[in-house]
């Protein structure tokens, strides 16, 4: 037996699956035709807004399904620890990583809140809500506003028809990203 064994914990098949859901987010919140096409800043803010768009629709579409709460559970989880250590990384003190967090993830969770109440509404009046949050660093055309709304119902419906099973796996894919 390797000592390392005795101060690891292996990880559950939910934490893998909840890694790997947020590692799809990541990804496509990283697709260049965010910030390029649709002109969101490319700031920590920025990145952040695409971020939380994309955790909304793997958390919307978990929402409700009584097999995936531990798995919603766990990919809030992976965000918080991503959150932390990305601002470790950009050089924010130990000291107030804890509130940056916590101020953070309530904006995170507010905007889940905003999106559903949005997405509700097939008037297309998520708009308003998307130029507060995803492009609030700058002026958005309103073509530019309808296009992301587009994306995002678009999303979401894709979503719906991942499976449980998928999830459970961790397994979701995006649509392309803004192209040109």
């Amino acid at each position: 037996m390797k000592l390392i064994s005795l101060f690891t914990k292996k990880s559950s098949s939910l934490t893998v699956a909840a890694r790997a859901l947020y590692t799809t987010i990541v990804n496509q919140s990283r697709e260049p035709g965010f910030f390029t096409i649709w002109g969101i800043p490319d700031t920590p803010n920025g990145r952040f807004e695409v971020l939380a768009l994309h955790f909304f629709l793997v958390m919307h579409r978990m929402r409700g399904d009584k097999n995936c709460v531990k798995l919603a559970r766990s990919l809030s989880e992976q965000a918080v620890l991503d959150l932390d250590q990305n601002l470790r990384e950009m050089g924010v003190g130990d000291l107030s990583v804890g509130r940056k967090v916590k101020s953070l993830t309530e904006g995170l969770y507010g905007r889940l809140s905003v999106y559903a109440d949005g997405m509700a509404r097939e008037d297309g009046s998520l708009g308003e809500e998307l130029r507060r949050n995803l492009f609030s660093e700058g002026e958005a055309e309103n073509s530019v506003v309808q296009a992301a709304e587009l994306y995002l119902r678009r999303e979401r419906n894709s979503l719906l028809a991942w499976g449980t099973t998928d999830l459970l796996a961790g397994r979701v894919s995006f649509g392309k990203g803004p192209v040109a």
